[in-house]
Formats: C-alpha cells, structure tokens, sequence
C-alpha cells in the first residue's frame, strides 16, 4: 500500500494543479522520493511543503537549503530532522533568518552552536546563547568574545551554564549580565554569598531570590547579618526555617527590616 501511495504521489506531482502538488507535498506518508521531487517543484508553496514535512530527510533538506526562496531554507533549518550537517550547511546561508533557525535548532551540537555564537547577526548569537544544548565552552565564548550585553545575558542565564560559566559573568560590566548569573538555578549558595556583596542592589535582589541560597550552610548570626543589610525583602521565603526561629529575626520583622506581608 505504501509503495502504491508513493505512485499516487510521485504521479500528482506531475500534475498541473498546483493545489495537489502542495497536497502531495504536505502529504504525511509523503517518502523521501516523493519530497526530493517535490522540492525542486517550479512553485514555492510546494517546496515550502516539501521542506516543511516532518518526513523529510537530510538529503531533502540539503536540496532544499540551496533554494533560492528564503521560506523554502527557513523550513529546510527548522526541520525536526535537521541533521548538525544540515545546520552547518544553513549557517553558510547570507540570510540571518536561515541561520537563526539553526542556532535554536533542538539538534545543534555544541559544532554547530560555536560557529553560531560567532555569527555576524545578533539574533543568531542570541539563538546558539540560548540553545539548551549549549556547553560551558560556547556558553564562555559568548561572554568571553561578545560586544553585545544580550547575547552575555543570555549565556549567563543559560541552564547548562557551570562553576566556571557564572564566575565569568560575575566579571561582566552590565548588572543584568551579572544578575542573570545569580539567578540561574545552578548558583551554588556559596557562589550566591559572594554575589550578595555585589556593588549593585538588582544584581544582590537576584542573589536573594535564587531559591539555591536557602541552602547556605552559615551560622545564623552570619544569616540574620545578611538580613540586616535589607538584601531579604520581599524574598523571605528563602530564610532557612532555623533562622526565622530565632528571636532577633522575629524583631527585626517587628522593626520592619523585613515586610511581613512578603512571606
């Protein structure tokens, strides 16, 4: 049966409407025969649908990155079954939209998000800084080799961002870089008490909230000092339950050190 839908296809493809060539284009048992024909069609929409199918091979997708339609390659790099060679072939592309697709692309290897986070275009860069398959070594690229505070930003709020990643958006310029560092969720409590001696208010506020530093292993005196300087308000439910047990922390809540209503 299959191979007698890929006759059907394969035949209205030849047809001269231009409606069931998009049709068998889009077709969800579409093969690979029927989608490299397919994609070499005279009519856009019918390569766009070719390009488009989640049937689509690398070889598809391949032909497809050579077309002279923007659309046509946007969905050759968006494709799910985009292959790193395939991503690499479509950050070749002049257009930025084509490699942006392939900078966010689910597939990319730390390869392909390298050569991405070099790119000219900033949205490029902000695509491979953002990708959750970046590793710590893209991650210090972006930081270490980016004029452009987004794409830093985007590096230090990474998930996959490590030890390493965070001290070296901790040196940044831009508070949002820093603060971005303090709130990712791999912050240890130790590296977060150094944060909390920030220079700037935002970059300590984003310290307070990590949930991460309510694990911080310090005597309470250490605590309720931390608490003194202010840093806590509105983020109180990051307090150890231990510190809050302690009379001094109820007076300082009294004394409105702290906002009762943030609990």
């Amino acid at each position: 049966m299959t191979r007698g839908l890929t006759k059907q296809l394969l035949k209205d493809l030849n047809s001269s409407d231009v409606y069931v060539r998009r049709y068998a284009a889009s077709h969800r048992n579409a093969t690979p025969e029927v989608l490299l024909k397919a994609v070499g069609d005279s009519d856009v929409n019918v390569r766009r649908h070719a390009a488009d199918n989640p049937n689509a091979t690398p070889e598809v997708l391949l032909k497809a990155l050579g077309d002279r339609d923007v659309d046509v390659r946007c969905h050759a790099a968006d494709n799910p079954n985009a292959t790193p060679e395939v991503l690499l072939k479509a950050l070749k592309s002049k257009n930025g939209y084509v490699r942006c697709c392939a900078a966010e692309h689910p597939n990319a290897t730390p390869e392909v998000l390298m050569k991405a986070v070099g790119d000219e275009n900033d949205m490029v860069r902000y695509g491979a800084a953002d990708n959750p398959n970046a590793t710590s070594e893209v991650l210090l690229e972006a930081l270490e080799n980016n004029e452009d505070g987004g794409v830093r930003w985007r590096a230090a709020k990474n998930p996959n961002a490590t030890s390493e990643v965070l001290l070296k958006a901790m040196e940044d310029e831009y508070w949002y870089v820093r603060g971005a560092a303090a709130g990712n969720p791999n912050a240890t409590p130790e590296f977060l008490l150094e944060v909390l001696g920030d220079d700037n208010k935002k970059v300590r506020w984003h310290a307070a909230r990590n949930p991460s530093i309510k694990k911080l292993d310090i005597p309470v005196e250490e605590w309720l000092e931390l608490i003194a300087g202010g840093v806590f308000v509105g983020s109180i439910k990051n307090i150890p339950a231990r510190v809050k047990k302690d009379p001094r922390y109820k007076d300082m809540v009294l004394l409105r050190k702290l906002s009762p209503n943030n609990s």
